[in-house]
């Protein structure tokens, strides 16, 4: 991948982050859902146009994918447990041995909102608008889409996806499936950029559970039920409205002034007065995006750092219990994240640092076997440097700035002296980061339930290895989950690699990255998924 690409990709972990699944809002699970009603829901990005094949639709803050998705079924979801789950799809099974091949079986019942059947050669026709459109893609579909080497039609409902060579990220190949039937002969860059139709009949199309409707430029997108969706059900609401503007910046206005039922992804600081409105909701899950500290192993880091001794110290002087309780300001459920390969509530994930909990005394013993002494204001000097740190991150993020402000305060007590500093998002991470020019950098990725391109992360040379760090095994480990298409062997891997970075402490997890969201009680049936927050709305209904 291009860095430009990949790092464009860390300033939306640092703006923009999805949720994990919660439970519903309330209500006995004997209560019948209402068919029926619209819900508004806020939070989303409005998009330039609804191409999905075009990278500049996407442009900006826009959350293209998630409402094409509820549109254009996918051929997998992320389900409540973080693991993917088939949707267009029955099944997908694979070869271990080459030529490494994907075979797809299109759920028997899988239609279009014209009666049509999705079949193999939709499959094959959204292969092929692809490559036409190659250099329209985002970076992203690129990569994906050189990893097939050839799409064959089995029959009408199986189709076969021959890899170049294996592929861990493998299920989010064909994460938008096209009508062949309707978009054939047509201008591919040409269609779609108010609605999703029909170009034949002018008619909206989709294979999910909701259709364009309307698109108020400015304002709102309203979805309405596809009465021919062949999913367990048809969504319960005649309609959801997705609104991209609103009045205030308050969260509290929105549903004061009946604006939202729903509204995802606000600032925390609205959760304690939303939580005492009475027909209100608050939820607040961890999302699939981490923060953590990245400590500079490489040249431009203090040298410090590039001792062991050191690194553990930090881990052990900082108090990341404490940290997620008043930096985040949650209901007290979230906890530390202990691994920096898989997220919970991952049945792979694996506490692998949960060892690392504030002990200062372990901390000043480790610094001291590393040589340093502790001068008469309390603060180690290192090879006769003063252990002063510059820790960065970026700027106008209050949950980062207060993460910064606690341990200063916390490696104070153990004799390390840390500097703050705060960068606009583009700086940081377009020039300081690639840079090495710092001690410890506060940021975050995002992962999918079975990540891959960690090496660039963790990896000897990485693209992305902002610390440095290179460790023989790691690499070989990171690379090789990479090439896994069980996720349950990859997962073994990358807890290996997890492992050994949790004794060299190259980077220290934090938490996984909370943003908050709120309905009225009214609304029933509620789940916020990992990725996309209106993927599960066909469940959505409302009690009157």
């Amino acid at each position: 991948m291009e860095l430009g690409e990949l790092v464009a990709r860390a300033l939306a972990v640092a703006i923009a982050v999805s949720l994990l699944a919660v439970s519903g809002a309330g209500g006995s699970a004997a209560q019948a859902p209402r068919r029926g009603g619209t819900i508004v829901f806020g939070g989303l990005g409005e998009p330039a146009c609804l191409n999905i094949l075009l990278a500049r639709c996407s442009a900006g803050r826009a959350d293209l994918p998630f409402l094409v998705e509820e549109v254009l079924e996918r051929t997998f979801d992320v389900g409540p447990d973080f693991a993917y789950r088939p949707r267009l799809v029955s099944s997908v099974t694979f070869t271990k041995k080459p030529p490494f091949t994907l075979t797809y079986r299109i759920h028997p019942r899988a239609r279009w909102s014209d009666g049509r059947p999705v079949t193999a050669r939709d499959f094959l026709f959204t292969q092929r608008a692809m490559l036409s459109l190659k250099a329209q893609l985002s970076q992203s579909d690129r990569v994906l889409l050189e990893q097939i080497r050839r799409v064959r039609i089995v029959n009408a409902k199986t189709v076969k996806v021959v890899l170049r060579s294996r592929f861990a990220g493998w299920r989010a190949l064909f994460g938008t499936v096209l009508p062949q039937h309707a978009l054939a002969g047509e201008n591919l860059e040409k269609i779609w950029t108010d609605r999703i139709d029909n170009p034949k009949t002018g008619r909206p199309i989709g294979s999910g559970p909701f259709l364009v409707e309307r698109w108020e430029r400015g304002r709102q997108l309203t979805l309405v039920r596809n009465p021919r969706y062949w999913g367990a059900h048809p969504a319960y609401l005649d309609r959801l409205v997705i609104r991209f503007r609103l009045e205030s910046d308050n969260a509290i206005d929105w549903f004061r002034r009946d604006e939202l039922d729903v509204a995802w992804a606000f600032f925390e600081l609205s959760v304690p007065a939303l939580r005492r409105e009475s027909d209100v909701r608050v939820l607040v899950p961890p999302s699939p995006r981490y923060d953590h500290l990245a400590i500079r192993v490489g040249p431009g880091g203090h040298r410090a750092l590039r001792s062991k001794l050191v690194r553990r110290a930090l881990a052990y002087g900082i108090d990341r219990v404490a940290l997620v309780r008043q930096v985040l300001q949650t209901d007290g459920t979230l906890r530390p994240l202990d691994s920096v390969v898989l997220l919970k509530p991952s049945r792979f994930y694996r506490p692998n640092w949960s060892g690392y909990r504030r002990r200062p005394a372990e901390a000043r013993r480790l610094l001291e076997q590393a040589g340093c002494r502790r001068s008469a204001d309390g603060i180690y000097s290192c090879g006769g440097e003063r252990l002063s740190l510059r820790f960065v991150t970026t700027a106008g993020v209050p949950p980062r700035e207060r993460a910064l402000s606690l341990v200063q305060a916390q490696l104070r007590q153990v004799g390390v002296e840390v500097v703050p500093s705060f960068a606009a998002p583009p700086a940081f991470l377009e020039q300081i980061l690639p840079s090495g020019e710092f001690d410890v950098a506060l940021f975050g990725w995002g992962y999918d339930p079975s990540p891959s391109g960690l090496k660039d992360i963790f990896g000897c040379g990485g693209p992305l290895n902002f610390t440095g760090y290179c460790q023989r095994l790691v690499t070989r480990d990171l690379d090789q989950a990479d090439r896994i298409l069980d996720a349950g062997q990859q997962a073994r891997i990358l807890n290996r690699a997890d492992a050994q970075m949790a004794r060299d402490v190259p980077a220290i997890p934090l938490w996984q990255i909370p943003l908050p969201t709120a309905l009225r009680t009214s609304v029933r049936g509620f789940v916020v998924s990992p990725y996309n927050p209106i993927s599960t709305a066909e469940n959505w209904w409302l009690e009157r």
